[in-house]
């Protein structure tokens, strides 16, 4: 008997043998238990997540010879003619190859006579998108009242490009990409029941190499058995898929840990004799990334099943939140941008001579005051570092930097008026410790320090504790700041309006007053750093 592919081999028969679709599933089983029947039925997805699959066991739920049942009994002729693609009254149509209005009608002219054996005749319309737009008016009238015994059964991978008048008319059911753990748990069912040795971490490259698809993950584990002569192990399928070892990403991080531009240079030209493809060795290095980063936040998520969890913690340790999401967001764009670089091992290069070169102003701040509570003046301050207040502007206290700070927070009501009437103590790392206003204590409540933590957070992209105390009387916050701006500026006002000539004339002629309570200035109110 010759050789069956392992994605045909495989192919689910019941709805019991799927893997994922749980929530298609469920709405398609209690359908046809509770004999509530659509006449079309539309699924959506990627390649190889089981949209054909699904649509020909529903064909056969609809036809097998017991009844109408979610679970068909898969002995009676219909069951077997369908598990052979032989049933006379599943027409099966790959819409790709025929687009034409002609193809439609001729597809449709037998719709009116009923089936020749089963219950219901079933139109299964693959990659149904591919229609022209002569083609879905054809099919519109009959889809909108078609027949009792028909039933339309249309897959496609591209929804958008349907006419909203096709998809009113369906009932939809959007197929999602598999997981990494169902496809690997799915390869080493298989392999069991084939009787062939495996390695669980080549699984694991296979389930990530099929994005989500099960259709690509058999057809590449068909490859990997065949390459490696019968069995599947880690080392040959990475150099089946190109894929590189870890240890080498590993290596590249370390270096950039030791800030070793030398030893950088030393990995790509390893990676480079070895024949790397360095875009998959970028996106290697930006999946490294981002399990160092859950790490760090969390770390019992990693993924058990990468080959060195105990690395990823120590990195984890060495680098700062910071630093990963810049040489995340780094990798990213260098991946965008490799097809634009002048070779491959150039656009790498580059991308990690970037990691070296930029580095999160916060972070270099946080490094610098970490266990100090230094004045301004002497070290750049969290604040500081984001509002542009440095070593080159000091400042008296930190008030003009948490001037400037306050309308970036996007603030309003009481929080804004909270922020407003403080001023900053003490910042240690991620600690902030302000002082309020006395005569403005019934603005604090935990509510709205919590609302404040949580903008301040935000802007600087990691989580500040803050605490709020009482401070002395004549405190000197942005709020009385303002206050004290425009008294400066009414009395300036008002000085020259009794020093204007034309003032003076007015007084003279008409022995008029000045009303002084009628001269306004603008309003500063808390200025943005462009309008300071």
């Amino acid at each position: 008997m010759s050789y069956q592919v392992l994605a045909r081999k495989y192919r689910p028969r019941s709805f019991v043998e799927m893997v994922g679709q749980e929530h298609v599933l469920r709405a398609l089983i209690n359908a046809l238990d509770s004999n509530r029947l659509h006449h079309a039925y539309l699924f959506t997805g990627t390649r190889g997540v089981g949209k054909t699959t699904l649509a020909r066991l529903l064909a056969k739920c609809l036809n097998c010879e017991t009844g109408v049942s979610s679970k068909p009994c898969e002995t009676c002729s219909t069951c077997q003619e369908i598990n052979a693609g032989r049933f006379v009254d599943l027409i099966e149509v790959d819409a790709a190859s025929r687009t034409k209005v002609e193809d439609t009608r001729e597809l449709l002219d037998n719709v009116q006579y009923a089936p020749t054996r089963g219950r219901y005749k079933v139109y299964l319309i693959d990659e149904v998108h591919m229609l022209s737009g002569h083609s879905f008016n054809a099919l519109l009238k009959t889809l909108e009242e078609p027949p009792p015994h028909i039933k339309f059964l249309l897959a496609t991978t591209d929804p958008q490009r349907l006419p909203i008048t096709i998809l009113s008319r369906c009932l939809q059911f959007n197929l999602k990409n598999l997981s990494v753990e169902k496809i690997e748990k799915q390869l080493e069912n298989i392999l069991q029941q084939e009787q062939i040795e495996y390695e669980l971490p080549a699984l694991t490259q296979l389930a990530h190499a099929a994005h989500g698809s099960m259709r690509d993950a058999l057809s590449l584990l068909d490859q990997a058995i065949a390459f490696s002569g019968g069995k599947v192990n880690a080392g040959d399928v990475r150099e089946l898929l190109g894929t590189i070892e870890q240890s080498h990403i590993f290596q590249l991080l370390d270096a950039l840990v030791q800030q070793n531009p030398p030893a950088i240079l030393s990995c790509v030209n390893q990676l480079a004799e070895q024949g790397t493809d360095f875009a998959n060795a970028l996106e290697e290095l930006v999946t490294l990334l981002h399990h160092i980063a859950l790490a760090q936040i969390i770390p019992t998520a990693i993924d058990q099943h990468y080959q060195q969890p105990e690395q990823i913690l120590g990195l984890a340790h060495q680098f700062t939140a910071e630093d990963i999401q810049l040489f995340y967001q780094i990798g990213i764009i260098g991946r965008r941008d490799l097809p634009l670089a002048p070779s491959p091992r150039i656009g790498f290069e580059m991308t990690l001579l970037r990691m070296l070169a930029f580095r999160p102003t916060e972070a270099v701040a946080l490094e610098e005051e970490k266990n100090s509570v230094a004045p301004a003046q002497t070290s750049p301050s969290l604040l500081a570092s984001r509002t542009g207040v440095t070593d080159a502007s000091p400042l008296p206290d930190t008030t003009e930097a948490w001037i400037k700070l306050i309308p970036r927070l996007n603030l309003s009501g009481f929080t804004q008026a909270l922020a407003t009437n403080c001023a900053v103590k003490t910042r240690i790392d991620s600690f902030l410790h302000l002082e309020l206003d006395p005569s403005q204590s019934a603005l604090c409540n935990s509510k709205q320090e919590a609302r404040l933590a949580e903008a301040l957070s935000s802007f600087f992209g990691n989580a500040i504790k803050l605490k709020i105390t009482p401070g002395s009387p004549n405190l000197n916050t942005p709020a009385r700041n303002k206050q004290q701006q425009q008294m400066e500026q009414l009395e300036t006002a008002t000085q020259a309006m009794h020093n204007d000539a034309n003032v003076q004339t007015i007084i003279k002629i008409f022995d008029a007053k000045l009303d002084t309570h009628s001269i306004q200035t603008k309003n500063p109110a808390i200025l943005s750093e462009d309008e300071s």
